[in-house]
């Protein structure tokens, strides 16, 4: 009896040990992840007082505070899947990218150490899910009741007659902490917490803590929130065809092989039959007529790689000072798992990146271990061209280099790898460095063996 006691109690024993030491390494894992990748942002602490918050508007959230923007059940405490989502695919309209590179296993260790930074996180317990209503089958009528809803219920106050966020108290709004906040645009791009009527439904009926955005379950009907959400449906300007903000395939660029050399003009045939993929950018400091989109194409002829790149502009600069311009941004090491990537911005000590700059002035070369230390190489390291043309309020740009180079501070392209877009527009006059900017995509080159 004694001995089948104390066989129990060895294997509880055991157990809980092994317990505790698995989540130690995952919550020492995510710790590594969150230190490289996401306190630059929200500081070591999680407080939002990382040392690139003061470039960036609206300002990074607090964590510690454990008062996140966006979820799917009732209460303050949101559930781990709505945790995920946000760090998933981001914020858009503000400078929250999305990482849905990552592994499982990784989002696991980070969402551990990220709920580890606020007491209410980590002691809360989600509440109900938020019970959404069947969808009306009119939405046509319930888009116009829900218009008359939206000028009755004051969201033109913030949002604006038309929904741009230009309303008169819009310039006035501060969050919880006193920080400047913006509504909103709700004609232009994915939606903060996703674009589906379900999702605007929560975002209606939840509100956004934290911010003036209030929370409308107990005020309306689920009829009167489905009106809200049919008319800002009705005022959205369509997403790029097959765009989809919360498909992970919206981070793949495909570099389609071509044989011979490969053009600088994005008007040659070799162009015309290859389908571009929107690319949506996130700002550093938002600011109204930002550019949210670029269009990208690729081509390789397995030397070279060409990046064929292209946005709207309603104003060209080609300033020797102050000029619009775009980079693609690649690891100089090789990536076989995606916690390997450097810092989204411009890398990290001993972690470098590669990047292509393009300016109306030419091509260049950088390499970069951080924000502020990107130098440019030898003349007889400089392998990257570039030919642009602006014209009918558009930028066109082709960027060229080669697929392997002896500088060892160049990227060497694999079967599959990852880059980044970046981009300055430089009539906005507030934002003097870098404009706006994606996060870290995965290409794929056709027609060239995994290894």
């Amino acid at each position: 009896m004694f001995q089948k006691i104390f066989f129990v109690f060895f294997f509880f024993l055991t157990t809980v040990v092994a317990g505790c030491k698995a989540k130690q390494t995952e919550l020492a894992d995510g710790k590594q992840l969150y230190n490289i990748h996401c306190s630059g942002c929200h500081g070591v602490k999680g407080d939002g007082n990382g040392p690139m918050a003061k470039y960036l508007f609206p300002k990074p959230r607090d964590l510690t505070s454990g008062i996140l923007k966006y979820r799917t059940t009732q209460g303050p405490v949101p559930a781990d899947a709505d945790i995920l989502q946000t760090m998933k695919v981001g914020v858009p309209g503000t400078s929250m990218p999305g990482w849905d590179v990552l592994k499982q296993k990784d989002w696991k260790n980070l969402l551990a150490y990220v709920k580890m930074l606020s007491p209410r996180l980590a002691r809360g317990s989600s509440g109900k899910t938020i019970d959404v209503p069947e969808e009306p089958k009119n939405k046509t009528t319930s888009a116009a009741a829900g218009k008359a809803l939206y000028g009755n219920a004051g969201c033109v106050a913030c949002h604006g007659v038309e929904g741009q966020g230009d309303g008169p108290a819009a310039t006035a709004l501060k969050d919880v902490w006193g920080n400047p906040v913006i509504p909103r645009d709700l004609t232009h791009g994915p939606l903060k917490w996703g674009n589906s009527g379900r999702d605007i439904y929560r975002s209606l009926w939840n509100g956004v803590p934290g911010t003036p955005m209030p929370a409308y379950g107990a005020t309306f009907t689920g009829t009167q929130l489905w009106s809200l959400v049919h008319y800002i449906q009705s005022v959205q300007q369509k997403l790029p065809e097959g765009y989809d903000p919360s498909n992970p395939k919206r981070n793949l660029i495909k570099i389609n092989s071509v044989a011979g050399e490969l053009p600088d003009d994005c008007s040659a045939p070799a162009w015309q039959n290859i389908k571009s993929a929107p690319v949506f950018l996130k700002p550093l400091w938002s600011e109204k007529g930002e550019v949210e989109w670029v269009e990208v194409k690729a081509l390789h002829n397995k030397k070279e790689a060409a990046f064929c790149l292209s946005w709207e502009d309603d104003q060209v600069n080609i300033g020797l000072t102050m000029s619009d311009a775009v980079a693609l941004q690649f690891p100089v090491k090789p990536i076989t798992n995606p916690v390997q990537l450097p810092y989204l911005g411009l890398g990290n000590p001993g972690n470098p990146v590669d990047v292509w700059l393009w300016k109306p002035q030419g091509a260049v070369q950088l390499s970069a271990v951080g924000v502020g230390t990107q130098r440019g190489g030898r003349a007889d390291e400089q392998a990257v061209t570039g030919n642009g043309v602006y014209q009918d309020g558009r930028w066109t740009v082709v960027i060229k280099g080669p697929l392997e180079q002896r500088n060892p501070k160049a990227t060497r392209f694999a079967p599959v790898g990852y880059l980044s877009f970046a981009l300055w527009d430089a009539d906005i006059p507030k934002q003097l460095g870098l404009h706006s900017f994606s996060e870290w995509m995965i290409y794929e080159m056709e027609g060239t063996p995994a290894k």
